[in-house]
């Protein structure tokens, strides 16, 4: 299905989520704006995006996201110097800055950078191509993040997805990908009838969780808007005392009631 074909079917299904989900397509917008500004391979020695590129990038993302560029001249004056690497985001090293903007603070600060350095991971996968390979320690062979979605490919397995890059690889059917725990008394794994071909699993050993969708669903829709749409989730396992250890496709870790508004 067309990504905005199916935004617009998530949103009939979910009106519930229609404030997110139309953020996502802002974000899908931008996203591919910057796949035709910045089409440099990504070195081992990058932090970010050449400095010719990062006047473009941001103009562009004010343009989308209808935010002053002013209030963002601050992160753009910082990646110009070389002061932030966009390398430390997937390891929770977020930097002291005050980038905040209305738009973004009832969430967290880092929800500016994983938008703005989408692209960077995107480009790094491209010059690495991991393919879908079994995922050491349960991180991302790209990124080094943590996974905070999966998929249940019958059969072959299960399927890590990450959030920055995007790249998919393979992992353990049964256990949790970020401490590695696989005792079975330690995980707790709910389904949901409303939230049909989804499921969680709460890690008790590092109080992280995961939600993993059946491999049907990827049919109909790619992997962000299941991300997305299974929210719910995110907030019962929130609620619940769970953290989730990498963001959604729109940069959100942290959920409340209130994003279902």
């Amino acid at each position: 299905m067309d990504l905005i074909k199916g935004i617009d079917a998530s949103i009939e299904e979910r009106p519930y989520l229609k404030d997110t989900l139309n953020f996502y397509k802002k974000v899908a917008e931008f996203k591919g704006v910057l796949y035709d500004i910045y089409k440099s391979p990504v070195s081992s020695g990058d932090w970010s995006y050449p400095a010719e590129r990062i006047t473009q990038i941001f103009k562009s993302f004010s343009s989308i996201f209808d935010i002053p560029e002013e209030s963002i001249e601050p992160l753009k004056e910082a990646i110009k110097l070389n002061r932030i690497d966009f390398a430390k985001l997937p390891l929770n090293d977020v930097p002291e800055y005050d980038f905040s903007y209305n738009e973004f603070s009832h969430n967290e600060d880092d929800i500016l950078l994983f938008l703005i350095s989408k692209s960077f991971f995107l480009r790094l996968k491209d010059s690495r191509n991991p393919g879908e390979i079994f995922w050491e320690n349960g991180k991302c062979p790209v990124c080094k993040s943590t996974p905070s979605f999966s998929f249940n490919m019958g059969e072959e397995g299960r399927m890590l997805y990450c959030s920055y890059c995007e790249s998919r690889g393979w992992w353990n059917r049964i256990g949790c990908p970020n401490c590695e725990s696989n005792s079975a008394d330690k995980i707790i794994t709910l389904e949901f009838e409303k939230e049909e071909g989804f499921k969680l699993s709460l890690c008790n050993e590092c109080s992280s969780y995961v939600k993993t969708a059946e491999r049907r669903l990827l049919d109909n829709y790619p992997p962000d808007i299941l991300d997305i749409i299974s929210l719910p989730l995110d907030i019962v396992a929130q609620n619940r005392g769970y953290q989730r250890l990498s963001p959604n496709p729109i940069g959100m870790r942290k959920m409340a009631s209130r994003d279902l508004e």
